[in-house]
């Protein structure tokens, strides 16, 4: 079959052959890689000059790929050097010769160095997906971009990033776990998505290309005087369109596959996840808390109108404060939800609540149990809870210098709605302060209020423009850092159910 950019398959044998073929010469080259697309050593890449690896080899001008002997936890990146830019057709085969995939690469701007296809590993079955990213300043340019060292330096790879998401915040790439221990939890949802990502990519191609085809064909069909009117005429066009249409719906096919079985993926390790990572529904609600390396923020889905929904995670420790953009009941409802994922993933951790509205009635319930003091309730109490803490911050940084294999404090958990009502200019200082002084293993911080207050305070402005914003109500977009996709962000909120409420109580509880 033929593939296009993102598309995935199975792989159903150990072994694939992948040949390159194009107009003039052209250097096949592999990479060895972990999550972060990076070698480990010069000794994960093959070319003409190195023609084997472990697990893969250069036989010829042939690529072979032995998925049995390639180390757990890599994938493997097939790619391609050519003189000038030019079209390349990429086929993987099975060792009979049977074509398993073929992929057309078109270079728009100039590449000399193609990504053709990747080898990964999903749940223990090996895939197949058509790549296509492209690299100007050729094979040099591709290795640097991998981490190969290359002889002299070479210029910073020249190909596009994918665009930075707006709201919220791409998590950072997540690392390859040792082969001897399982992946964490984030990184198994982190993959999860990867494979929503290109899947939703796969889609819009094959779209995409079916209609290009089809107007070339129409094209064709106008520049011939046979078939430009008459009964030719709408035979041509008829048969243009049915074709179109048998790739669409191949397409829309593929993508409702591709959903069914990442919801199937999702339902069943929901069941797994620890609570800070799984949905409110889930098991893990019902017991004690469990350390989690990152915790839920909300839900992805795609423009495309699917029902796949995919959770958005961060990465724990938080490297900065979370700002829920709002200042009503949805607000704080996206902030009790982050209060209680954060005290989930920290077994041991307190929370500090600092809420001169009183707005949070109900996570003073349901986490009184880990309460690290009474909650500030009025205005008059905000200057002295928040010095207190940068000061206790302050004591503990001087006491982990003195003593650097001293136990560190205990994870703490700051909550703050309605900013800036209630706050002055020194309270945004000192929570500046409590932020540089406490680092991220020991305190994190969940604010809200309206994006759009009038407050020109540099200590505010500070603060807010170095949090993770996330929106309380509607939807918020997301970029992929994959494919460069557009995703629907819907940010987490706890739900009003008296059933969940004290079942949290208790898991938080330790009961």
């Amino acid at each position: 079959m033929e593939f296009t950019p993102g598309q995935n398959g199975p792989l159903p044998g150990p072994v694939a052959h992948v040949r390159v073929a194009g107009p003039g010469p052209v250097d096949p080259c592999v990479f060895v890689v972990d999550d972060t697309l990076r070698v480990a050593s010069s000794d994960d890449v093959v070319f003409y000059n190195r023609p084997r690896a472990v697990g893969v080899r250069l036989d010829g001008d042939t690529l072979v790929v032995d998925t049995g002997a390639v180390r757990p936890g890599a994938r493997v990146l097939c790619a391609v050097g050519t003189d000038a830019p030019a079209a390349v057709t990429a086929t993987v085969e099975s060792p009979s010769g049977a074509v398993l995939g073929e992929f057309r690469i078109r270079p728009e701007h100039g590449e000399t160095a193609l990504l053709c296809w990747e080898f990964y590993r999903h749940k223990d079955v090996w895939k197949m997906r058509a790549l296509g990213q492209g690299y100007a300043g050729g094979l040099r340019e591709m290795f640097v971009a991998h981490g190969v060292e290359v002889d002299d330096p070479a210029p910073e790879p020249s190909a596009v990033p994918p665009p930075a998401p707006a709201t919220p915040q791409t998590p950072a790439a997540p690392t390859a776990a040792p082969a001897s221990e399982p992946l964490p939890s984030f990184e198994w949802l982190w993959r999860v998505f990867e494979d929503a990502a290109r899947s939703a990519a796969g889609h819009r191609s094959g779209r995409d290309y079916a209609q290009h085809r089809l107007d070339q064909e129409l094209s064709a069909a106008v520049a011939d005087p046979a078939t430009r009117t008459g009964g030719a005429a709408e035979s041509a066009r008829a048969a243009a369109q049915r074709r179109h249409d048998d790739l669409v719906a191949a397409s829309d096919a593929r993508r409702r596959d591709d959903s069914t079985q990442l919801t199937a993926e999702l339902r069943d390790l929901d069941a797994r996840l620890p609570a800070a990572l799984a949905s409110w529904a889930a098991p893990s609600w019902y017991a004690a808390r469990t350390p989690s390396d990152g915790i839920r923020v909300g839900e992805l889905s795609s423009p495309d109108g699917d029902d796949l929904r995919v959770p958005l995670c961060l990465r724990l420790p938080l490297d900065r404060p979370l700002w829920v953009a709002g200042d009503g009941e949805a607000a704080h409802r996206v902030v009790i939800a982050l209060a209680l994922r954060l005290l989930a993933a920290h077994p041991g951790a307190r929370l500090d609540i600092v809420d001169p509205a009183g707005a949070l009635t109900t996570l003073r319930e349901v986490a009184a149990p880990v309460l690290a003091g009474p909650p500030v309730l009025d205005a008059a109490g905000v200057s002295a809870k928040l010095r207190g803490l940068a000061d206790g911050a302050d004591l503990e940084a001087l006491a982990a210098a003195a003593d650097p294999g001293a136990a560190g404090p205990a994870p703490r958990v700051l909550v703050l709605p309605g900013v800036p009502h209630g706050y002055g200019g020194d309270d945004f200082l000192q929570l500046v302060r409590l932020l540089q002084l406490s680092g991220p293993q020991s305190m994190s911080v969940v604010l809200s209020g309206s994006e759009t207050a009038d407050v020109d305070d540099p200590g505010y402005l500070a603060l807010y423009e170095h949090s993770q914003l996330l929106p309380a109500e509607g939807e918020g977009r997301f970029t992929d850092p994959w494919t460069g996709g557009d995703w629907t962000f819907t940010s987490d909120a706890f739900p009003a159910d008296a059933v969940l409420l004290r079942r949290v109580a208790a898991a938080l509880g330790g009961t």
